[in-house]
């Protein structure tokens, strides 16, 4: 069955959620507050079963200080139904409403005037063309159906009801993972945890992880009510309550992001384009509206002379982190005024100077990712992840290596997913021939470059290496990249004669292996087989993890323990440490190594002869 959300708005007291009853019996004011009032005051939820299709409708209050809760519930609609009442025309909330509709590129709007029974044909004319000539204003609003309604006439609802059968679905791009802001969380007795809001995007399926943003935890989904019944799974565009396990209710609030983890990070600034309703200053402090969240921001205009006056480019400082998207919608409040919205052009915070984020901002403007991503090459001499595309550019990672592999000035890595400029290449090249003239005797892989450039992926380093040979300033030998000028004849002869001067030199406090492997610029994986060759030829003793010692040095130190044992009675860490003033980490290996032999007995932390 096809799903249609339709979000009412118009002034105060124009008979919204008496029309919504009229047309599906839906009693939307339930609070005590809202029957005492006669208002509505927050968002209320129900469905109407057109034949195959049901339309999901939205009440959202009309009261101007409640304007907070329908902007929550506008950012899921499909559809607008505006409420106008014959009686009383365009009034404050309905422009307000509309602004938000035109900010929030809502699609279609199909307006209702209502109470028509009240008002004679001229005032009825009066106020459509009232409203036809607001919505010239607003040319992003399309108007489906202007109709005059009164929920005393049964052919009136009848019309309404054949205008709303007749939407057709908005074209929207699934990225293909699970999006969800929670408008509601409450408990039920006997399930738990149950959250309202709309699928964004993705499908949800009963008992899968997922992951809530503010929280950073992994939940998990018992059950799943689809208007009303319950199934297996929710898709994008349906309004759906999960009954959730592994948090409390009291722990989720309104605006919060449920998704799958890994897909979206968290930031404190995101850069945008402002379409103001008013003039708008440098770090003015607003309220930002993103989805059904509500966090407090300041206004960091980008422009001193704008290009665009009625388009600003900003950054948004907010007081909490943001798990925004590429073209995600939003509304600036300040006192209780709407000031404007726009969207989020990068969602993702990064250092780069103002000229280059310009540029980038006007490229992401017109879409025009290919530019998008040269200037982030430009700003990222170290790369960055093709991953992150699905937040920065809402486009999936397929199209992001489309458009990266068009780029003549970028490698692209598809197994780690990393674009990097070609200066990356030249950033590594000179670092193994800085390296290579401090030490000719370095031997080098991808694996051991890498540990001295960790941002380069193994392909970058590999590549790097293999041009360099190319040029002729490495050669390759057994796996191994070195200095032609090098002198080693023979790399495992080389390894194995350097590696034991040195723990021979070192003596009874040898360093790690690593720690050896680095010092000597060598690839740690020749540098173990290394020392396993001398372990076998047993030159070398391997006391414990990353604990090598020469035969000789060792016997040394088994000759002075059992001295120690005959002259004292035992030994122990303070005793041993009297005559080899060593850490506990060399004096702990030596003990225990002592344990291996036949006539050494352990009393405690004692070792005496048996």
């Amino acid at each position: 069955m096809e799903s249609y959300i339709v979000g009412t708005a118009g002034h105060i007291d124009h008979g919204k959620t008496a029309l919504i009853r009229a047309l599906n019996g839906f009693e939307g004011d339930t609070t005590p507050e809202e029957k005492k009032r006669g208002i509505t005051v927050d968002l209320s939820f129900s469905n109407l079963f057109l034949r195959e299709k049901n339309i999901a409708f939205i009440d959202v209050p009309g009261h101007e200080k409640l304007v907070k809760n329908m902007i929550a519930g506008a950012f899921g609609f499909d559809a607008m139904l505006l409420v106008v009442s014959a009686v009383e025309g365009i009034k404050p909330q309905t422009l307000e409403h509309l602004h938000i509709a035109h900010l929030l590129e809502i699609p279609t709007l199909i307006v209702a005037l209502t109470k028509s029974d009240l008002v004679d044909q001229e005032t009825l004319l009066k106020r459509e063309s009232e409203i036809l000539n607001t919505l010239k204003t607003l040319p992003s609003l399309h108007l489906h159906r202007l109709l005059s309604v009164s929920i005393y006439d049964p052919d009136s609802l009848e019309r309404l009801k054949e205008s709303l059968y007749e939407l057709s679905k908005p074209a929207t791009r699934d990225l293909g993972f699970f999006r969800y802001y929670i408008d509601r969380s409450f408990s039920i007795k006997g399930a738990g945890c149950v959250v309202s809001g709309t699928v964004l995007s993705g499908k949800v399926e009963q008992n899968q992880k997922i992951w809530c943003c503010e929280l950073q935890k992994p939940l998990a989904i018992r059950g799943i009510e689809v208007h009303g019944s319950y199934t297996q799974s929710a898709l994008p565009s349906q309004r759906a309550a999960l009954n959730l396990t592994g948090v409390s209710h009291t722990e989720l609030e309104r605006g919060f992001l449920l998704t799958q983890k890994g897909y979206l990070r968290g930031f404190d600034r995101i850069d945008v384009e402002i379409f103001p309703l008013e003039p708008l200053s440098h770090q003015l402090q607003v309220q930002l509206f993103i989805g059904s969240k509500k966090v407090e921001a300041k206004i960091l205009l980008l422009e001193e002379n704008p290009t665009h006056p009625n388009a600003l480019l900003a950054t948004l400082k907010c007081d909490t982190p943001l798990f925004a998207l590429f073209g995600e919608r939003f509304i600036l409040r300040e006192a209780g005024r709407t000031l404007g919205g726009g969207k989020v052009l990068n969602p993702i915070a990064e250092s780069m100077k103002k000229r280059q984020k310009l540029e980038l901002l006007n490229a992401l403007r017109q879409e025009d990712f290919a530019q998008a991503f040269r200037i982030l090459l430009s700003a990222h001499k170290r790369g960055f992840g093709i991953i992150s595309t699905l937040q920065r550019f809402a486009i999936s990672q397929q199209e992001a290596l489309e458009i990266a592999k068009s780029l003549p000035e970028a490698f692209v890595d598809e197994k780690e997913l990393v674009l990097f400029p070609q200066e990356s290449l030249q950033i590594l090249q000179e670092e193994v021939k800085a390296l290579l003239k401090k030490n000719k005797k370095a031997l080098l892989s991808p694996a051991s470059l890498g540990l001295k450039a960790p941002w380069a992926s193994e392909a970058l380093l590999s590549l790097s290496l293999a041009r360099l040979e190319q040029e002729g300033v490495i050669t390759l030998e057994g796996g191994l990249y070195l200095a032609p000028d090098s002198g080693i004849v023979s790399i495992e002869e080389y390894l194995e004669e350097t590696l034991y001067k040195i723990l021979e030199k070192q003596g009874v406090a040898p360093e790690a292996p690593y720690n050896l492997y680095d010092s000597l610029d060598i690839d740690r994986k020749s540098g173990d087989n290394a020392l396993k060759r001398l372990t076998s030829a047993q030159k070398v003793i391997r006391l414990a993890h990353n604990l090598f010692i020469t035969s000789e040095s060792l016997r040394g130190v088994l000759e002075l323990m059992r001295r120690i044992i005959k002259e004292e009675g035992y030994i122990e860490i303070n005793n041993l440490k009297a005559h080899l003033p060593l850490s506990r980490k060399y004096l702990i290996a030596y003990l225990e190594y002592l344990d291996l032999f036949s006539d050494i007995r352990k009393e405690e932390n004692k070792r005496v002869f048996r």
